[in-house]
């Protein structure tokens, strides 16, 4: 799959879930504030962040497939990581906002109206989410987009959050004024931790943490005839778009042009072994006994 091929699957995919977030959002509360159910407002502001982080992915995408430039030689395909970010934030502001929700109702103790169409939204949206959560993580891993994944894991704790407003809505349901906001502040966990492995993941494509350990890499480049040894291998970048540095050891008194070969090899071997490295740059140099006898 090309870059152009890979974005426009990616791009595809936050649409589809788009519609269905928003779809998701609009019930939870249109009945939440006709009900007065706190937990269910604080579920449908959730779910409508869902929806803001598509649209967050679909322009962080757009921004991401531009090729390389004159100011960006590696390309934008970091923009993908900001806008999982930008995901993270928007969860941040969702705790916020059900945080002083939750507190308002605990203080004031009004139950909410709670009816069975009450638990049929829930447990329906729930379903929902448990779909567009395992379909967008699969797409993502399988396309290895950080925004897809990021968004399933920010769908997936939409989930748990529903569980936690059911809880919620049946303390109602019996008149238990405190459950529905405290059912709410199970949310903000859940949410807290969503946004965690977001910006974890993501500050780690950010700050260039390795991809892969050095030792799988000298694996594929000592199989390959004419390489004595190998160093200093460093590699970093997206999941599907790595960049790989190495130094390589060859026989002392190799023609130049043999060399040149033994790199290219090492190179096609890397990139048939690990797909996912899109840049390799070899450092060819003789062994350190050479380059001592050289120097004295």
């Amino acid at each position: 799959m090309t870059d152009t091929q890979r974005f426009i699957a990616i791009r595809r995919v936050l649409w589809q879930v788009l519609a269905l977030n928003l779809l998701v959002a609009l019930a939870k509360l249109i009945y939440g504030v006709m009900t007065g159910a706190i937990s269910m407002v604080a579920d449908g502001i959730h779910s409508m962040l869902d929806s803001s982080s598509n649209i967050i992915g679909l322009v962080g995408t757009a921004v991401a497939a531009r090729p390389p430039d004159h100011g960006h030689p590696y390309g934008h395909r970091k923009f993908e990581v900001i806008s999982a970010l930008g995901i993270a934030f928007l969860l941040g502001l969702a705790s916020y906002q059900i945080l002083t929700g939750a507190a308002g109702r605990l203080m004031s103790g009004v139950v909410p109206r709670v009816t069975p169409v009450s638990f049929v939204i829930m447990i329906g949206t729930m379903i929902i989410n448990a779909w567009v959560s395992t379909f967008e993580k699969r797409r993502g891993d399988l396309l290895r987009s950080p925004i897809l994944v990021a968004d399933s894991l920010h769908t997936r704790s939409d989930i748990f959050a529903s569980a936690a407003v059911l809880v919620g809505l049946i303390g109602a349901w019996f008149r238990i004024p405190w459950l529905d906001p405290s059912a709410a502040l199970v949310i903000v966990g859940f949410i807290i931790w969503a946004g965690y492995q977001i910006v974890s993941s993501a500050l780690d494509i950010l700050a260039d943490a390795r991809v892969y350990h050095p030792d799988d890499i000298a694996g594929v480049i000592m199989q390959v005839d004419g390489v004595l040894e190998c160093h200093d291998i460093r590699t970093r970048g997206l999941p599907d778009h790595v960049h790989l540095d190495f130094h390589m050891v060859v026989a002392p008194g190799t023609p130049t042009h043999e060399a040149h070969d033994i790199a290219h090899r090492v190179m096609e071997a890397l990139q048939s072994r690990f797909p996912e490295i899109r840049d390799v740059t070899p450092h060819v140099e003789p062994p350190e006994e050479y380059r001592k006898k050289e120097r004295s």
